[in-house]
């Protein structure tokens, strides 16, 4: 396959497994069932076409040597790829998980060195940037029949991979065990520290575009009435758990307090300042969750609330909520 064309090829994998795995995270879990299928079969097709890469950098390092221009940088690049592609197959085949082999996920490892492979795809592209021949001259009958072979055989292996990985969810998380109460792992987006809650002294503020803005204190969110909702957390640290929360609801919170009509989205913060902004039909479906079984929430799980939306990745359920504003 000519070089420019299958350097093509291997930028458009990096783009759509970057592309594929960012956007699913935002998006309801049936929304995104077709790009974690992308997901996969981009990521057999960068294995599968760095055959091709392959013989264009053995040919480049002994035309130029180790010296040349743009060479550590795609030595770099390679070194991303590896880790990225090799953790990911790992990961698949059940050789790594959430727990193991180290006490930090494997697939968080697998998204660090995907999106420091995108930054080094970028900068290599730069580097080595290359403006001819045009791309129709380099799409013969040989190299389309060469992409459609690569696209098959992609299709073909990730099928296959679909059927032999059983003890995984569709977006790749494994299971850390269900209705255990808090007996499931600790997992914090954005790696707040948890934080020391003076149970007495919290309010839940809600504010915004609402009749009656104010404040509720931990006993008066219990005598509101308690919603029950069994319902999977899937972290995007690659474990999920299904349990039964508990608490009231957002919707009918909101609707007591008089929410505007013309109200679109609910914004919900947490003590840490991590936030979520949420379409409010969507948001009014959520529960704020005081319990999970029939335990109160530890501190690491969110005590003394946490947000509960059912189809959305773990870290957009909110810990340690505090302000709910309606814009």
């Amino acid at each position: 396959m000519p070089r420019r064309l299958a350097n093509l090829a291997l930028l458009a994998a990096v783009a759509a497994l970057l592309g594929s795995g960012v956007i699913a995270w935002l998006l309801p879990e049936a929304d995104a069932l077709p790009l974690y299928a992308t997901h996969r079969v981009a990521g057999i097709a960068l294995v599968l076409a760095l055959v091709w890469k392959y013989a264009i950098a053995k040919r480049s390092l002994r035309r130029r040597g180790v010296g040349g221009r743009g060479v550590w940088l795609g030595l770099a690049t390679a070194v991303a790829l590896a880790a990225a592609a090799g953790i990911g197959l790992a990961w698949t085949a059940g050789l790594v998980s959430f727990d193991r082999p180290f006490g930090y996920s494997a697939l968080n490892l697998h998204v660090i060195a995907g999106l420091a492979l995108g930054a080094l795809v970028v900068a290599h592209a730069l580097a080595r940037g290359e403006r001819r021949p045009q791309l129709t001259t380099l799409v013969s009958r040989r190299a389309a029949l060469r992409g459609i072979a690569l696209l098959a055989a992609s299709l073909a292996i990730s099928a296959t991979l679909d059927r032999v990985a059983l003890a995984r969810r569709v977006t790749g998380s494994r299971h850390a065990g269900s209705f255990t109460g808090n007996a499931y792992p600790v997992t914090i987006w954005s790696l707040d520290t948890v934080p020391s809650v003076d149970v007495s002294a919290w309010r839940l503020r809600v504010t915004g575009a609402i009749a009656r803005a104010g404040e509720l204190s931990y006993a008066e969110l219990a005598s509101l009435p308690r919603r029950e909702r069994s319902a999977v957390l899937d972290c995007t640290g690659g474990w999920w758990t299904e349990q039964l929360w508990s608490g009231p609801s957002l919707g009918e919170l909101l609707a007591a307090r008089g929410v505007a009509d013309t109200a679109t989205s609910v914004e919900v913060i947490s003590m840490t300042g991590h936030r979520w902004s949420f379409d409010r039909a969507l948001a009014e479906r959520a529960i704020l969750a005081t319990h999970v079984g029939d335990e109160p929430l530890s501190a690491g799980h969110g005590y003394p609330l946490r947000l509960v939306l059912p189809t959305l990745r773990g870290f957009t359920w909110v810990k340690w909520v505090q302000d709910v504003v309606v814009v």
